[in-house]
């Protein structure tokens, strides 16, 4: 056998074995295509093409259905937004319409109201020119009802004086008018005595009453002085309840005391403190 014939052998020992493998793998790879084209039964494999297209076709035609569903309601949808785009349309027409009338009304307001805030300015400074107008008055009034008060406070004073005074007046004449009774009594009684208002009178003591403070020999200590009239050379008369002690003659005095001596010849008794003493007896 030549070169060329063994060339030739081997290659046909190789492609015996590749169609060899070829339909081994052919054969594993073998399909039933009527089976799997209209199989529907899902424990043989898996479900037809047939099966498949059917149920493809019914999600088609329901997928339609509801495409169709959708468009009538959108459809619905475009003329209920239609219809209310149309009533805003006309509530926006409305509403244009009453705001023109309202800018209307504000600018009329605004014209107004600067009319009438130039009145009120007016009215403001009136009132101000009132308001201190009347500030002043009511200072005026005050200042002129402080002078009334004042004045008056002066007549109630000078009212006071007038009756202190004609009550003053009154009890002075009545007074004046005991005087001169008592200095025409006392004319009289110094006429029946024969004394005048030159006969001296300084050896007489007024008629005052006193007590014994104290007992020392023939001096005693009395409770008259000289803010009572006392005076040296001044009698007193010493007693104790009715019975007459005696007397005694002032020697010394201080303002509410005095030291007297006493007249022995005069003596009626025992001198002690406490006795009674006065300058003349009724």
């Amino acid at each position: 056998m030549t070169l060329v014939g063994k060339i030739f052998t081997v290659l046909i020992f190789v492609m015996s074995i590749c169609f060899m493998t070829a339909s081994v793998m052919v054969f594993a790879t073998h399909k039933n295509w009527k089976q799997y084209a209209t199989n529907t039964d899902t424990s043989l494999g898996k479900i037809g093409l047939e099966k498949q297209l059917a149920d493809l076709k019914i999600l088609e035609q329901n997928l339609k259905d509801e495409l169709e569903r959708y468009k009538r309601k959108l459809e619905e949808e475009r003329v209920a937004r239609r219809a209310v785009v149309g009533s805003l349309h006309a509530r926006l027409a409305k509403a244009e319409t009453e705001l023109a009338a309202k800018q209307n009304e504000y600018a009329t307001l605004i014209t107004s109201n600067t009319v009438i805030s130039q009145e009120v300015k007016v009215a403001q400074d009136r009132l101000a020119e009132i308001e201190k107008m009347i500030a002043a008055t009511r200072q005026t009034l005050r200042d002129t009802e402080a002078d009334l008060d004042d004045k008056f406070a002066k007549v109630v004073q000078l009212t006071d004086d007038l009756n202190q005074a004609t009550g003053l007046k009154a009890r002075l004449d009545e007074r004046n008018t005991q005087l001169a009774m008592q200095v025409t009594r006392m004319k009289h009684v110094m006429t029946s005595v024969g004394v005048d208002e030159y006969t001296p009178v300084a050896h007489i003591a007024p008629r005052v009453k006193g007590k014994v403070l104290d007992v020392k020999t023939d001096l005693i200590e009395v409770s008259l002085g000289s803010d009572d009239g006392m005076k040296p050379g001044h009698l007193v008369q010493v007693y104790r309840g009715n019975q007459y002690l005696g007397q005694a003659t002032v020697r010394t005095t201080g303002p509410d005391r005095a030291v007297a001596q006493i007249d022995k010849k005069m003596l009626r008794g025992p001198i002690r403190k406490d006795d009674n003493v006065t300058t003349q007896f009724k």
